[in-house]
């Protein structure tokens, strides 16, 4: 059935590229595992308009939402040509691309931002920095997977979503919180809660039975799970972090050497662009679902300074001492504590960079200045 399945949708994009080869020179197929009308799935708009602009619409891309390749199938479909480009997520592949999930495995550091808002833009553009311009290994792992990394993006802050106020070490001992991360589950567990695996469908349900006290997750999930009839607290700021496991813009590697260097320039603008739409779309999303918070009833807590305190510290020992420890033991990346002091620097000057920022347009001439202007687009991607 699966076969099938595939087999289908391979024919429909062959069919659907043949009929548009009169309106252009090349179409690319673009394939990203969020569902149709989502916010990302309407930033898309902003990449196929851009690279059209760029090119006189002599390149187009499609997008294929949650249709063509799911999130799983994404970083193996754009090797084997499946996708011309795709968002993939390391995360769902960490034998892959085990350098850029250890970089986003130290989200914990927004906490010393001293603000929850604007934390995605800097962590997005403290990743696509470091990477694109200072970690020939990180790019490495994904030509070895015949794909170039060109964007990132990443979710806003995640904080706490509870059937009841936490606020304090006293609070949160003995809690049941559902995270998705191993660095939030070391954090639960070091607090005295327990950190428990729950498919999101079933997160409601969990919070509404008992199974667990609290989810882990940005304020926009609110929304999107569609807790607000059951979340009675929000604490934004800790445990910190954002999703930032995202390579939202991988171009198959025969399919970017077969562009122009003209063509190419024109991809990065046109990526440049859709980085910055979705990011600030995750930020917007996030300033809405709190005014929704509030007008359900929903508390916005503070977390008190023995607790905001204890998880600064965690998360300074955390990027010290254990998370390139391990993934040097089961990665083999010899250089991982070096890279990670490398990069929160790195971290440290985008959290600057993006205290004010409050448009797209800001953030896409920042990632240009700060980035993409500072690549040898010429020749990248292609070593």
């Amino acid at each position: 059935m699966k076969k099938n399945k595939t087999f289908a949708a391979a024919l429909t994009l062959a069919l659907s590229l043949g009929a548009g080869a009169a309106q252009a020179d090349r179409t690319l197929s673009y394939a990203h595992g969020f569902p149709p009308g989502s916010d990302t799935d309407k930033a898309t708009a902003s990449l196929s308009a851009r690279i059209d602009e760029l090119t006189g619409g002599k390149i187009k891309i499609e997008a294929y939402p949650m249709s063509l390749l799911n999130f799983l199938e994404t970083p193996d479909g754009i090797r084997d040509g499946m996708a011309d480009m795709g968002w993939s997520v390391p995360a769902y592949a960490p034998a892959l691309f085990p350098r850029t999930n250890m970089l986003a495995e130290l989200n914990m550091q927004t906490l010393f931002a001293g603000r929850t808002s604007n934390l995605n833009m800097a962590y997005a553009g403290a990743m696509g920095e470091y990477i694109m311009l200072h970690c020939a290994d990180c790019r490495a792992e994904y030509t070895k997977h015949n794909q170039v990394y060109t964007g990132f993006t990443a979710s806003t802050n995640y904080g706490l979503q509870c059937v009841k106020p936490v606020t304090t070490l006293e609070d949160i001992k003995g809690k049941r919180l559902r995270v998705a991360g191993a660095q939030w589950a070391r954090w639960a567990t070091a607090l005295g809660a327990t950190s428990v695996s729950l498919p999101l469908n079933e997160i409601f349900e969990g919070l509404s039975q008992g199974v667990i006290d609290c989810v882990v997750t940005a304020i926009p999930e609110l929304t999107n799970m569609g807790l607000v009839d059951v979340i009675k607290a929000i604490e934004p700021s800790i445990p910190g972090g954002t999703f930032a496991s995202n390579a939202m813009a991988n171009v198959n590697l025969d399919v970017w050497k077969g562009l122009s260097a003209e063509e190419r320039e024109a991809m990065f603008k046109a990526v440049n662009a859709y980085a910055a739409d979705v990011t600030w779309r995750y930020e917007a999303s996030d300033r809405a679902a709190v005014e929704t918070a509030k007008a359900a009833g929903i508390e916005i807590t503070r977390a008190d300074e023995g607790l905001m305190e204890f998880s600064r510290e965690f998360a300074t020992k955390e990027a010290k001492e254990v998370i390139g420890k391990a993934y040097a033991e089961k990665f083999g990346i010899e250089n991982a504590q070096q890279m990670i002091d490398d990069f929160l620097p790195i971290l440290e000057k985008w959290m600057g960079l993006t205290a004010n920022i409050n448009s797209a347009e800001e953030i896409e001439k920042l990632y240009w200045s700060e980035v993409y202007e500072k690549l040898d687009r010429a020749s990248y991607g292609l070593n």
